[in-house]
């Protein structure tokens, strides 16, 4: 099950998906957020590199990859906005209300990631297509 194989690279792409994500709650910091870009960056060269030249089963795991880096880059993209619009002291006067919400929907969106990439790891694993890659849930 190597990096040379159609089943080694998609269940790479879907490990390193599950890591760029999971790397941020665990690490934290500036230092979990560059761990988890640099994963996030090499998950979607490895996926976009092998999206057509794969086996067709393969094919649907590299899009279905490349989809959840981007869609949930997106949406924490558009959580954290307000944090680099609002000025400081600002932010700090409604950090305790603006605080859970980014926490929460953070875990929302780990929680999707897991899910996603965790099916699409097994199916992986199994030389299975991905029944619907486009699709934003499973």
């Amino acid at each position: 099950m190597g990096l040379t194989t159609h089943r080694g690279k998609a269940v790479f792409v879907h490990v390193l998906t599950l890591a760029c994500f999971g790397v941020q709650f665990v690490v934290g910091g500036q230092l979990g957020s560059l761990i988890g870009i640099g994963l996030a960056i090499a998950a979607g060269v490895i996926a976009f590199s092998n999206r057509y030249d794969a086996m067709p089963w393969a094919t649907t795991h590299h899009e279905q990859a490349l989809r959840t880096l981007i869609i949930a880059f997106v949406i924490t993209t558009l959580i954290s906005l307000p944090t680099l619009v609002i000025p400081s002291a600002t932010l700090l006067s409604i950090y305790h209300i603006y605080g859970p919400i980014v926490f929460w929907a953070n875990v929302i969106v780990l929680i999707w990631v897991l899910i996603r990439s965790g099916v699409g790891l097994v199916l992986a694993i199994l030389r299975k297509p991905i029944p619907n890659p486009r699709g934003w849930l499973i």
